[in-house]
């Protein structure tokens, strides 16, 4: 019996260590060379853990697979190393909010390099992780829901030279203090090495990885087309905060009153476009923490007070080896 109890107890073990611990991540490249062929590109896994969470710590190694964007075809599968690691909190709030969350990541970094051939239908690159924190507010059952995160190099299907390009990268804070049933701002901008537009919108999160036994982290990832999330009526990929929030389409700025409190996944979609053909879509998804938390008016003359403190955060760079 004790046998047994323990098998058990190393089976709940082995489940707990890796869920309830994901809370984002994004995809993102650049063009390091090109012959007119054959182009090599530098791309960037970044992955976003709570930092109090009790589940697995940043992995070690991901893998990240690359597809045939039309047919789903794995190209490449690549076990990348991590190759940075920090830790991210917001620590400076405005002085007027009263209880704010805590905003506390842990941010591992995984780049690799590799040379691909342009093709007419372009590449997805993907990486798949079980499992996302539990109780998030806008999905059902979100401690079972695992992610995928995307990001797309072009083919020539859409404009002959497209396959040359760098994606649009994500500049905007990871970081956002916001309490429940006030108006909020937070910027989702990004910027395009090659001048592209860019046109924004919330789209929807992805699944990806499951709490099956060899499917907490699939190697390789498994093959596009990927389904959205469990989405909570009333929310979904194009309403993650409610109705009252939107997203400007030309900056990437989302706005409006927040919801209740708790804890909501946002992904925005942002489109590149390229003599005005739409060549490729980025993504990130973040969740987002709102806060029982209140924002007091100043009430002293201006110059003694002000209640736009700027939202500080602190970097602790580890190196590789990290653990």
């Amino acid at each position: 019996m004790k046998r047994y109890l323990s098998l058990i107890a190393g089976i709940l073990f082995s489940l707990t260590s890796f869920a309830n611990h994901i809370t984002g991540g994004e995809i993102y490249y650049r063009l390091v060379s090109s012959n007119g062929t054959t182009h090599r590109y530098e791309i960037t896994l970044k992955l976003f853990r709570d930092h109090f969470s009790t589940g697995a710590a940043l992995d070690a190694a991901a893998a990240i697979g690359i597809f045939n964007r039309l047919t789903g075809t794995l190209i490449s599968n690549n076990e990348i190393t991590r190759t940075a690691a920090i830790e991210l909190q917001l620590v400076s709030p405005s002085p007027c909010i009263s209880n704010p969350p805590v905003v506390y990541y842990d941010v591992g970094y995984y780049t690799f390099t590799v040379d691909l051939p342009a093709i007419p239908e372009g590449y997805i690159i993907a990486y798949q992780r079980c499992c996302r924190i539990n109780g998030i507010n806008n999905l059902s059952n979100s401690s079972n829901a695992g992610a995928t995160y995307t990001a797309e190099i072009p083919g020539t299907d859409q404009l002959a030279t497209a396959p040359a390009n760098n994606s649009a990268h994500f500049i905007g804070p990871d970081t956002v203090i916001v309490c429940a049933n006030n108006s909020f701002q937070y910027s989702f901008a990004a910027t395009d090495a090659d001048g592209d537009l860019l046109t924004y919108s919330f789209c929807n999160a992805y699944l990806g990885g499951s709490s099956a036994p060899g499917q907490s982290a699939p190697n390789p990832p498994d093959p596009p087309p990927y389904p959205a999330v469990p989405y909570v009526v009333p929310f979904n990929g194009s309403s993650p905060l409610g109705s009252t929030i939107t997203v400007n389409p030309a900056t990437g700025l989302i706005s409006g009153i927040a919801p209740a409190a708790g804890i909501y996944v946002v992904t925005v979609c942002v489109t590149e476009i390229r003599n005005g053909i739409p060549i490729a879509v980025q993504r990130k998804d973040l969740q987002i923490k709102i806060g029982d938390c209140t924002i007091a008016k100043a009430s002293l003359a201006p110059q003694y007070i002000s209640c736009i403190g700027p939202n500080a955060f602190t970097l602790n760079f580890q190196n590789q080896n990290s653990s």
